[in-house]
């Protein structure tokens, strides 16, 4: 959760004053911000995509303003926008927090309801545009530092990076070359180390180990005080895994590392080879260059794929500071507490905007070590032959 006071998360559990602001900055000045009403929009931000963050932002634009129109029409060229949303106090004071920096991605404006609608998208979407130009051989380069170093070449040193993993403990690359997509590089090199990149709600760039459990950081409950508005629960098999295998080729004069990592818990239907049968997720990576790390990279992607076989769509009163991954503890109103981690967050922009979460349940990774077995090179090949044959 981003960081707030104690005052600000009471407030929310009462009657209290909005404030929202967005500040645009023209693409020839990205250091100015410039103030602009808020009328309305929504800001999505989903752990699974690609572009973490990506808004749509409802802004006043009169008739006669003509410098906002000139400047709302060079937006899409380069243009960036971020969006607080917060609490106004009884005292006048206000406190705020980041919902994202975003780039412009379009601009729609109606010349007869004095308004302007803009859609965005943190800064992965500027990373997707703009595909290597060369080739790319990260020779000699810990993942990590390859990951910056392909980030770096897009926005340089205008914005902060912050490397939450370990690189001198990472393995050094060698014979890896990558020559089109830039995401597909940092998806492949982070996908080795076990590793997840975004760009935070302050528009810097983060590498960070993949999802752990942790305490909930918030309570939605229902009752007096309470913030818990409306709560769904859905099962749903079309995202579970229970075995994920891994394919590394480290050298082409050399056999492919193959690690399986499979769900073996006899007590549970997800038990590969049980009721729910042998459903694999097969991932391949030119950066897994060694049987450990195949090992490593099956059992973090199986402990993720485990996870999402329950689903809770939440509405809340709305708490800005809630982010994709963060843990918080619902309680409904029969008393029963479940203890969720945070896929989705929707946050309206909005004086009657609400706050729409989706999550995942807590115990995504806190499946006991012998519960997971690993199998390696021809007995990984071919048991993963037998799940395609039942497949």
């Amino acid at each position: 959760m981003l960081p707030v006071s104690d005052r600000f998360l009471a407030a929310l559990r009462h009657s209290h004053a909005l404030s929202v602001v967005a500040y645009l900055y023209a693409p020839d000045d990205l250091t100015t911000p410039i103030e602009v009403e808020v009328v309305g929009g929504q800001m999505d931000a989903n752990a699974a995509a690609r572009v973490l963050r990506q808004a749509s932002l409802d802004v006043a634009l009169a008739r006669e303003d003509t410098e906002l129109r000139s400047l709302l029409q060079s937006m899409p060229f380069g243009g960036y926008c971020s969006i607080e949303r917060g609490v106004r106090y009884a005292t006048g004071e206000t406190e705020r927090v980041p919902l994202g920096f975003f780039r412009v991605d379009s601009v729609v404006w109606g010349e007869l309801v004095g308004s302007a609608t803009l859609q965005l998208s943190d800064r992965f979407a500027q990373i997707q545009d703009e595909p290597l130009a060369a080739p790319f051989n990260p020779a000699g380069m810990h993942p990590s530092d390859a990951i910056v170093a392909l980030v770096q070449a897009v926005f340089g040193s205008s914005i902060a990076y912050h490397i939450e993993t370990t690189p001198a403990s990472e393995p050094l690359m060698a014979g890896t070359v990558y020559d089109q997509e830039r995401t597909q590089a940092i998806s492949d090199l982070a996908q080795s180390i076990s590793a997840e990149t975004i760009f935070d709600a302050e528009g810097d760039f983060v590498i960070r180990p993949n999802y752990q459990p942790h305490d909930p950081v918030w309570t939605i409950d229902a009752g007096e005080a309470g913030v818990l508005v409306k709560a769904e629960t859905t099962l749903d098999r079309s995202s579970v895994r229970n075995g994920v295998s891994v394919r590394g080729q480290p050298d082409a004069d050399q056999p492919p590392i193959y690690g399986l990592a499979t769900f073996t818990d006899p007590t549970s239907p997800l038990r590969w080879g049980g009721p729910f049968g042998r459903v694999v997720l097969i991932a391949e990576s030119t950066a897994v260059t060694t049987q450990a790390q195949a090992d490593a990279t099956a059992r973090s992607l199986l402990n993720l794929r485990l996870a999402m076989s329950r689903t809770f769509a939440v509405e809340s009163v709305p708490n800005p500071a809630l982010e994709p991954e963060d843990v918080i503890s619902i309680v409904f109103p029969d008393g029963h507490v479940e203890q969720q981690a945070i896929k989705e967050t929707h946050v309206g922009l909005g004086t009657d905007g609400a706050l729409a979460l989706v999550t995942v349940d807590k115990y995504s990774g806190d499946w006991a070590p012998e519960a997971l077995d690993l199998l390696h090179g021809e007995e990984a090949a071919q048991e993963l032959a037998l799940a395609q044959v039942a497949a």
